[in-house]
């Protein structure tokens, strides 16, 4: 806002404000100029508004006709609409009027018809007509009574006839089946079962149709048993009859399902066939767990179990052989496989045309809560404790006759138990697998872990434990050290092959148990094979142990004798001496022949993996050895080259002699050679400079280095302080 004129004191200020307001009035004539020049644009678009109004006024009117239109199409909607409702709720009561009078014509019929039928001895058509009856809603023939009470009591007497004639039909229907199960009348039996859900009897009928077809299952079973109990030892089957008399249980009450089922499910519906399996199983389970306990008393399986795992004494029987338990084993797996098949049968059965699930889950819960399966559970259990028996004593039984073979040819030594071990654990493990249960399978394969830790494992760790005899003086006085030469040996070879049957047998098992077993968990079954990793580290472990022992035994005494010829060595040479002993050296020509002598001595009989370790051991103790005695010795340059000789020959022979790197083992030999063969000890600043192009990682600590450079007799002490390192 403009200031007043009080506000300007000084002329420059009164300037300035002038300045501003000239300013301000050329920005207004710009402005009023610009505007004068728009006019005439904006007098015509004035314009063309103004015709478009008009244009508008006619738009406007059309929208109002439309708008009352829809108004009055709305509005006949409505009424239509409340019309049709009104025809709906007339259309309803017309049809309940019409079912009311066909129920009342129906129901003056079945009054009618069921009283001929009677007296005709007509069951099925007196049925049909009280099914009729029955499916009439009673609320709606007693509301039709009451709307109709001048004129009811054809209504009333109808009613009173049908109820008679049902309790009648009810009556006779039940006395007849029982009859004709008594007398074994087939053909009434089926025709009295039919009757049963017209009537409204489904659960009865089921009930007196299972009853009698459980009563012709236990003359079958009964006679079954007794089949079983006369079968002689000698027999080829004998061994194996009660899983086949339970097999015939089985068989015959899926051969009752089969045939029945179909008429269950066209005359009572799909509904009742779970029920009726439900009732015929109470029957299987009476039958088989009679089988199962006369097997349980017959095979004395309570008294081997009591004895099993009892140290034997003079005053009772020697523990159980693992044969006769072998062949138990074989009949209780085949009585779990018989009953996972069985149940396997009864579960599709409940399964309609379209698969539906909740069925299936129903029949296997009737399954599960059976006695039989209770039966089978504690067979499962026995079953378990018999399988560890059998392959633990088995394990043992072939520890204990273990011999070692490729003895005296050209395979290498090793135990005929680790075959025979891992052949029983694989025989076991599928045997399990056939009971059909993951649970079964898994506890099973968790004891042939433990069996092969504490039997096989622990039997490899005692061996290579006590170490393998060497030549000294002590050992000359044990007995049979070849023996125990060749015992540790094929002891140390067995851990390396049997980590690899390890490994192999429970591939197999991951690869083959999925396809085998139906409903396999592959979680849970990873996580039971996890455990042979236990079993390799075990064995693992025992190799590297035999190693360690046959090191400090074999393998060090050895290299300290093989290096006693080096002390006597002159390292300060002269030109002759040096091309001699570059020509002909006697030391290395005769540890080059001890070395290949005393490998030759393994090299038949170690695998070519434990060969190779031992070849990386002996290339290892002799290049530590020989580092010793190096520190022990004075050098010349002539010498040092000498030096140099030695080892790049003991690397050559070694490097030949193995699959395996051995070059690392002389890593610091190499290094301290290098440093006797320097030329002057200030040539060692040349390792550490940057720019040489010779540096390289060492092995040797500085003060190892200055102690190899005072083993050149011609370096000065003074030189060797000057060196950096």
């Amino acid at each position: 806002m403009m200031s007043s004129n009080e506000d300007y004191i000084t002329l420059d200020e009164i300037n300035n404000a002038l300045e501003l307001l000239d300013k301000d009035e050329i920005a207004s004539k710009k402005r009023l100029e610009t505007f004068t020049n728009q006019w005439p644009t904006v007098i015509k678009e004035i314009d063309f508004v103004t015709k478009k109004f008009s244009s508008l006024t006619s738009i406007k009117e059309n929208l109002s006709q439309i708008q009352s239109r829809i108004h009055d199409s709305s509005k006949l909607a409505e009424d239509i609409s409340s019309k049709v409702r009104q025809l709906d709720k007339i259309r309803g009561r017309v049809s309940e009027c019409q079912k009311r009078v066909q129920d009342l014509l129906d129901l003056q019929l079945c009054s009618e018809g069921v009283q001929i039928a009677m007296k005709n001895d007509e069951l099925e058509q007196a049925a049909g007509h009280i099914h009729r009856y029955l499916s009439i809603d009673q609320t709606k023939l007693q509301r039709t009574a009451d709307d109709m009470a001048q004129d009811c009591s054809m209504i009333t007497s109808a009613l009173k006839h049908l109820q008679e004639a049902l309790e009648l039909l009810q009556d006779t229907v039940s006395k007849r089946f029982e009859h004709a199960s008594s007398i074994q009348d087939t053909n009434s039996i089926e025709r009295y079962f039919k009757i049963f859900p017209l009537l409204g009897m489904h659960d009865l009928g089921l009930e007196k149709f299972v009853d009698y077809l459980g009563r012709l299952l236990k003359v079958s079973a009964d006679k079954n048993l007794k089949n079983v109990i006369d079968t002689p030892m000698s027999s080829n089957r004998a061994s194996v009859i009660f899983a086949d008399g339970l097999t015939y249980i089985f068989e015959e009450v899926a051969k009752t399902i089969e045939v029945h089922q179909p008429l269950i499910e066209t005359h009572y519906g799909p509904e009742y066939v779970l029920k009726f399996l439900s009732h015929l199983q109470m029957h299987c389970d009476t039958f088989g767990d009679i089988l199962l306990r006369t097997f349980l008393n017959t095979r004395k399986i309570k008294e081997l179990l009591k004895t099993m795992w009892d140290e034997p004494d003079v005053n009772t029987a020697g523990r159980p052989d693992s044969k006769d338990i072998d062949l138990l084993v074989e009949e209780i797996v085949m009585i779990l496989a018989r009953y996972d098949l069985y149940s396997q049968f009864v579960c599709k059965r409940t399964v309609n045309a379209d698969g539906v699930e909740p069925k299936t889950r129903t029949a296997k819960a009737v399954l599960d809560n059976s006695r039989l399966c209770c039966c089978i559970q504690e067979m499962m259990g026995k079953y378990l404790e018999l399988e560890r028996y059998y392959m633990e004593e088995s394990i043992r039984k072939a520890v204990l006759m273990d011999t070692i073979e490729g003895d005296g040819g050209d395979a290498a030594l090793t135990s005929s138990m680790v075959d025979d071990v891992f052949f029983i654990v694989r025989k076991c493990v599928m045997r399990s697998l056939r009971s059909g249960s993951l649970d079964v399978l898994c506890a099973v394969i968790n004891n042939a872990v433990n069996a092969l830790e504490t039997e096989l494992c622990a039997v490899f760790a005692q061996v290579l434990s006590a170490g393998y005899p060497g030549s000294g003086y002590f050992n000359r006085f044990t007995p049979d050290l070849d023996k125990v030469r060749r015992t540790f040996l094929a002891a140390l070879n067995s851990t390396e092959v049997a980590v690899e049957y390890s490994k192999s047998l429970s591939q197999a098992f991951r690869d083959e148990v999925p396809a085998r077993l139906r409903g396999c968990h592959a979680e849970k079954l990873d996580s039971c094979l996890h455990d042979f990793s236990r079993v390799n580290a075990s064995l693992v472990a025992a190799n590297r142990n035999g190693f360690r022992q046959l090191q400090c035994s074999l393998v060090e005494p050895k290299t300290l004798a093989w290096m006693e010829p080096f002390y006597e060595q002159n390292f300060t040479l002269d030109e002759p001496e040096f091309a001699q002993t570059v020509a002909d050296n006697p030391f290395v020509v005769a540890l080059v022949r001890s070395i290949d002598g005393t490998l030759a001595e393994f090299r038949a009989r170690l695998t070519p993996n434990n060969y190779d370790m031992l070849v990386v051991a002996v290339a290892a103790e002799t290049a530590a050895q020989l580092e010793r005695a190096v520190m022990k010795t004075e050098f010349n340059r002539l010498g040092g080259m000498a030096l140099d000789k030695v080892v790049r020959t003991l690397i050559n022979y070694f490097s030949a002699a193995s699959a395996w790197p051995v070059r690392e083992k002389f890593a610091r030999l190499v290094q301290v050679t290098t440093v006797l063969n320097l030329e002057r000890a200030s040539d060692l600043n040349e390792f550490s400079n940057p720019d040489s192009g010779m540096r390289f990682s060492w092995k040797l600590t500085p003060d190892s280095i200055r102690q190899i450079l005072r083993l050149r007799a011609d370096f000065r002490e003074e030189d060797i302080r000057k060196v950096q390192l």
